[in-house]
């Protein structure tokens, strides 16, 4: 599930690519469904698959509960998304150089902070308890990233911050593929 985490980026961006494409209203079924593709991905496919991702990879059992309450937090979180997007019919609106999705339920200022903060425990979280290799290293680029894109591009915040996070995922590729390689190497050569 971890190794797949670039693959459901990939997926997600090539979503929102798509509601680029018909953001011109030439197609309007399509551009709903890739908003709502994107968005569920977004909101809640990530609060429960980082954490199950990380606590089926971890060994250590003290932080595999850890991760498995992160990951029932990730759930709520996952439930609320899903009620909320369902009920909102979210649209997409050309901010800047960017995508802001407008929601027509959404929250004051202060309602969606504390959700984005909420967001974060299961998303951000599960990358410092993890010991998987690599995995504090991808958590302190997230919160960069999340910095970054709320003092660059805040009314965009949901596509800027997926954007650096899908690019982001290419460390988790990159991780995979060096110890793969490290296995490998230490595995004992048999004699003919």
């Amino acid at each position: 599930m971890f190794a797949a985490v670039p693959l459901l980026f990939a997926a997600q961006q090539a979503a929102e690519g798509t509601v680029w494409l018909t953001m011109d209203g030439g197609h309007p079924t399509l551009n709903r469904l890739a908003v709502d593709i994107f968005l569920a991905i977004a909101l809640v496919v990530w609060p429960t698959w980082l954490s199950f991702s990380l606590k089926l990879v971890e060994r250590n059992p003290a932080r595999r509960r850890m991760l498995g309450a992160l990951f029932w937090v990730g759930s709520a979180v996952a439930i609320y998304a899903g009620v909320f997007l369902a009920r909102s019919g979210p649209v997409a609106e050309i901010a800047g150089h960017s995508i802001r999705y407008d929601y027509t339920a959404s929250d004051d200022g202060p309602s969606s902070l504390f959700y984005l903060l909420v967001y974060a425990i299961p998303t951000v979280i599960p990358f410092f308890v993890s010991t998987a290799r690599g995995a504090r290293t991808i958590g302190i680029m997230l919160v960069v990233s999340l910095i970054a894109s709320v003092v660059v591009q805040r009314d965009a915040l949901t596509s800027v911050w997926c954007f650096f996070a899908a690019i982001l995922s290419g460390l988790i590729l990159a991780t995979i593929t060096r110890e793969q390689h490290a296995a490998q190497r230490s595995r004992p050569v048999s004699a003919p």
